[in-house]
């Protein structure tokens, strides 16, 4: 009985009212993309040990991810702005993915660090285009009560694996970042793949829509707000208070501790946001993600480090609601546009959040970070109020619907088995 429960549980989690060129051409390109997102240029173990190798100071290594967080803020609302004019997705992912594949590779053939620069500002420009594409792509394809799983099992499957690059960095520094940075840029650009499968745009479908005002002003500010505060934490946490932990466990302990659970707050998140609104869900994320960095603020790194593995289920729900919610908010015409302002707002969080901590990317003193994280925990509690006063973003019609045809499916199977 249990192992049919487990694939009933499956089942329902994939039952999502898409085509399956649809959902493989989101699922691979968002995969692809996010791994090389968290593994690479996002404070990832790669680039932690490219810029190590490269003997770089805190601070250059900082100024490396700030330059390409700044391209990939600018460039994130031209391309929304583009999508919203063309009304097509698919090619500017693929063109972004090709494009992001070959500036990842001439890395491997930069030696200065004043070169770095330049480097990582055209690597923030094309990397921008894709993850604003395929967003928009989601909400093209995908019925508001199905999202947050689609999103939810890309999210779950990236993290862990990007960080499979620290779970096994080699001792000799030079011959690790080479391979990783080769698997990376691979990674990514095995998903233009996904050109084999000739998805349909649904151009026509968008340019007949009637207009749709979308949210509100107020609604998507009080959004938009926690969102953004959200990843100026996340700024902090990568860049200081992740490389800092890592350097006092052991490499095992940090991926079992973070990887692991991230991956079940990705699918818990995705679940409970079709389920129960995008509201609740987003808040029970960012208290657990809060009240997990308060404990290891005043416990400390070895006697509060459980306390990661909570936080990991937080920070899991926290970013799959994040990467979901443009579409909620979008009129139909301006979902590219939407999406656009919506990764802005990530890319701006954590450039503050790296500008906040001396724009270092790097291991700092134990006390320091016990204070960023403190203060980080403050900060998530504040993105709280503004989300228990806006209205739910998915329709309370549409969660009771999705609630009904749980229900039904239940009631079918027990028929069944009897």
């Amino acid at each position: 009985m249990s192992d049919h429960s487990f694939l009933d549980q499956i089942r329902d989690y994939f039952s999502v009212r898409i085509d399956r060129k649809s959902f493989l051409m989101l699922f691979i390109s968002a995969v692809g993309y996010l791994v090389w997102f968290f593994a690479f240029p996002m404070f990832g173990p790669v680039m932690g040990s490219y810029l190590d190798g490269m003997r770089s100071l805190g601070i250059e290594r900082g100024r490396v991810i700030q330059i390409f967080l700044l391209g990939m803020l600018v460039f994130s609302f031209v391309t929304g702005y583009l999508l919203d004019k063309v009304l097509r997705r698919t090619i500017f992912i693929w063109v972004s993915t090709l494009l992001t594949s070959i500036v990842t590779y001439v890395f491997l053939f930069v030696n200065d660090i004043l070169l770095l620069f330049p480097v990582s500002l055209i690597l923030g420009i094309v990397a921008s285009v894709s993850p604003v594409a395929w967003g928009a792509l989601l909400a093209d394809y995908s019925a508001p009560e199905d999202r947050g799983r689609i999103m939810g099992a890309s999210v779950a499957l990236a993290m862990p694996i990007a960080y499979l690059f620290f779970l096994f960095k080699a001792n000799e520094v030079s011959s690790s970042v080479n391979t990783g940075i080769i698997v990376v840029g691979t990674l990514l650009l095995i998903t233009l793949s996904t050109i084999l499968l000739r998805p349909e745009e649904k151009t026509e479908e968008i340019k007949k829509a009637r207009r749709r005002g979308g949210a509100t002003l107020k609604q998507t500010i009080f959004y938009a707000g926690p969102v953004f505060l959200f990843y100026i934490v996340a700024g902090v946490l990568f860049s200081v208070v992740f490389p800092t932990i890592q350097d006092n466990v052991p490499r095992i302990v940090f991926y079992l501790s973070w990887g692991i659970p991230f991956i079940v707050g990705a699918v818990l998140g995705g679940i409970l946001l079709d389920s129960m609104g995008r509201k609740f869900p987003t808040i029970i994320g960012l208290a657990i993600t809060g009240v997990s960095l308060a404990v290891l603020s005043l416990l400390g790194i070895k006697a509060g480090f459980i306390s990661i593995i909570s936080m990991a289920v937080g920070f899991g729900i926290v970013t799959v609601s994040s990467f979901i919610i443009w579409a909620d908010l979008a009129p139909t015409k301006s979902r590219g546009l939407y999406y656009g302002l919506g990764f802005g707002l990530i890319t701006g969080g954590l450039l503050i959040g790296l500008m906040g901590v001396g724009t270092t990317f790097g291991s700092v003193s134990v006390r320091e970070i016990n204070s960023y994280m403190l203060y980080s925990s403050v900060a998530l509690f504040l993105c709280i109020p503004p989300l228990i006063q806006a209205e739910d973003a998915l329709p309370p019609e549409v969660i009771e619907k999705r609630q009904m045809e749980q229900h039904m499916r239940r009631a079918r199977r027990a028929v069944e088995k009897k």
